[in-house]
């Protein structure tokens, strides 16, 4: 009866993937047609809404058809949430530092990826639309329907699992897979501040941060001076490191235990055998990755 009802959640699941690719892409695609653009207050508006039913809709499906009513907003503690916040972005500027030398691998290989940026508009107002679309909606929207509902639907199923597929989830949504270590792990990481603080905030926050370091680099690099950005990022190592030591130190101190959040599941392989013929979810996810790869491709030089 469990691994029954584990299939039924891939299906639903990969349903829901399916239905915010197809509200994220064609409407998308249809809106490029008509020559809206990114980088136009209207434009930016535009996607803004496309992106908002693109991750309530699927949430929607989710919580009817499995009967979810997940209680996320939850208080927690200023000062526990910071250090966990400083610490986990500590762990993601590793994973970039090592997303950065498998780029240089494959550049050696002959694969050159180019990185793809914030195209930072002129207009002031379009700017500030701009950053709320890329570092406000993301963090709420994303975090409901990822760690709200993707999470909570499979944690009956054991909370490692539940982790890796939001988190394999969250880094196929992201439709890059030069990027797909550090999404991931961002993914993971994410995660485990909603199973440490049983709240969606902290989640929120790292993401916003995430999200938010990333614009205003760009902005730097594109709309003032690109020695300038060099110099926010310097300083902003050095601040992530400190603070994600300090982060570590007061974890260890309190005794909150990350690494334990990751339990041994010793019915993984029976779990695998039962998302193997779960059909409608693995073309979900199928469909997420090649679109991870032909998005990577099409960036080749």
């Amino acid at each position: 009866m469990k691994f029954k009802r584990l299939k039924y959640s891939y299906n639903v699941l990969g349903f829901s993937i399916i239905i915010f690719l197809a509200i994220r892409e064609i409407f998308g695609v249809v809106f490029n047609l008509m020559g809206m653009s990114i980088n136009t207050a209207g434009g930016i508006g535009i996607y803004m809404v496309i992106f908002i039913f693109a991750c309530l809709v699927p949430a929607t499906i989710m919580e009817n058809m499995l009967g979810l009513r997940p209680k996320i907003f939850k208080k927690v503690k200023s000062k526990t949430t910071i250090n966990l916040v400083f610490y986990s972005y500590l762990i993601i500027l590793i994973a970039g530092f090592v997303d950065g030398i498998i780029h240089k691998l494959f550049n050696y290989m002959g694969f050159k990826f180019k990185n793809p940026q914030i195209n930072i508009p002129e207009n002031k107002f379009s700017i500030i639309l701009l950053f709320i679309f890329m570092c406000v909606l993301p963090p709420i929207l994303e975090e409901i329907f990822v760690r709200g509902y993707v999470f909570n639907a499979f944690k009956c199923f054991g909370q490692t699992f539940a982790i890796v597929v939001s988190s394999l989830c969250f880094a196929l949504m992201h439709s890059s897979l030069d990027r797909l270590l550090v999404y991931f792990v961002c993914g993971v990481l994410l995660a485990q501040l909603y199973c440490i603080t049983d709240s969606i905030f902290p989640s929120m926050i790292l993401h916003f941060v995430n999200n938010s370091i990333a614009f205003f680099i760009s902005y730097f690099q594109q709309r003032v001076n690109p020695i300038y950005a060099l110099t926010m990022i310097i300083y902003i190592n050095i601040v992530v490191i400190v603070l994600g030591i300090v982060g570590k130190i007061y974890i260890d101190k309190n005794n909150i235990k990350i690494t334990e959040i990751m339990e041994k599941d010793k019915e993984l392989a029976k779990k695998l055998m039962v998302i193997s013929k779960s059909y409608v979810g693995l073309a979900a996810f199928a469909l997420l990755l090649f679109l991870a790869v032909y998005q990577s491709f099409c960036l080749l030089v």
